[in-house]
């Protein structure tokens, strides 16, 4: 039997990274192995690494290594003082500016790794998201890491029952919302969907076709950064539900080329909020549980109000828990034929022009 301690890889690149589920969805949380980056805020160190070094997102997204229902985050340094670190977001198709269930894997991630001190039963410390600061506090009674907890940057409802026309289908009614991504939001029952995990594949493909009219027939742009894409994202809700504990729904978020979003979407709640509270269907403080498809859950409410540009907005603080599933050290080698991966139309639905083999 070989020993393979005793061969010499020829490695061109290593990473350490800690593989996570937040509520289900699949992430990783990148701690070393990454290029040096110039000085500047979370959204100019995201820029600059998506022109000069999105083969790292390919290498660790694309197969052999990866998948589109995964998402990576690259642990960078801040200049922020009040931040104990930067995140660049990315996924199958774009960097988000903010992403809720990659938040809760980062600070989880750093927590139970040391990489940020726990400081009693509640650990709170910020974190430097494309999107700007983000609160955390975290759940660490008794030196073990709960759920976290996040305050997000101000979301607003773009505009309400806006009318758009799907082809095959007429005349649909979407909310747009704002919540660190912006969304179409559509009432499942338009469809006759229950939103159960049978359901996947068509809720992706109609939630692709959706997004594309939507974005098409609703360009809109941030008040506050005309760099941020339009719509982006699909949300199928059901109805909410009014009980002692708050108020209920569920969701399945459409991610890009067309995958589930496993977990119930942190940005997707706050903009969900957004738009609950602008139709008058939510409080201040009022308790909001959003579902996945898989049934896993976040919380959320609203902790102030507030103005971005025009638009009435809301603060939101959503909580969930992430769980690591390994500590790899993943490594390129120099003959490997794919460093920067393949995609396959048997996985990956929706293919640009140029992604299906390794560039």
């Amino acid at each position: 039997m070989s020993n393979l301690s005793s061969y010499e890889i020829p490695i061109s690149s290593t990473f350490t990274a800690y593989d996570c589920h937040c509520e289900g969805d699949v992430e990783k949380v990148v701690v070393s192995g990454l290029p040096e980056l110039p000085t500047g805020t979370a959204f100019e160190k995201m820029k600059f690494f998506r022109k000069h070094h999105d083969n790292i997102r390919l290498f660790f997204l694309r197969e052999p290594r990866g998948s589109m229902i995964q998402s990576v985050n690259f642990i960078v340094p801040t200049e922020n003082p009040e931040a104990v670190a930067a995140y660049i977001i990315a996924e199958a198709e774009e960097y988000p500016e903010m992403s809720g269930g990659n938040t809760i894997s980062v600070a989880t991630t750093m927590l139970k790794t040391g990489m940020v001190p726990i400081t009693g039963p509640v650990t709170r410390f910020k974190l430097e998201a494309p999107a700007g600061l983000i609160g955390i506090e975290c759940d660490t009674a008794d030196g073990k890491v709960g759920a976290v907890r996040f305050i997000n940057q101000p979301a607003f409802a773009y505009c309400l029952n806006k009318t758009i026309q799907l082809p095959g289908f007429g005349e649909l009614i979407v909310d747009v919302g704002y919540g660190g991504m912006t969304y179409a939001i559509v009432d499942a029952q338009q469809f006759g969907f229950d939103l159960v995990a049978s359901e996947g594949r068509q809720l992706s493909d109609l939630g692709q076709e959706i997004k594309a009219a939507a974005a098409a027939q609703i360009p809109v742009s941030h008040p506050l950064n005309s760099e941020l894409p339009g719509i982006t994202q699909t949300m199928f809700v059901t109805p909410i539900k009014r009980s002692e504990q708050g108020v209920e729904s569920k969701n399945a978020v459409i991610v890009s080329p067309g995958r589930i979003d496993r977990c119930p979407c942190g940005t997707g709640t706050s903009a969900r909020l957004a738009v609950m509270h602008a139709k008058g269907e939510i409080g201040e403080g009022d308790r909001f549980t959003h579902k996945s498809l898989i049934d896993s859950t976040f919380t959320g409410e609203i902790v102030a109000t507030t103005k971005v540009g025009d638009y009435d907005a809301i603060i939101t603080a959503v909580s969930g828990r992430t769980w690591i599933t390994a500590k790899c050290a993943y490594i390129l080698e120099k003959d490997d034929p794919y460093p920067e991966g393949y995609a396959i139309t048997d996985t990956w639905p929706e293919m640009k022009e140029g992604l299906y083999r390794s560039s």
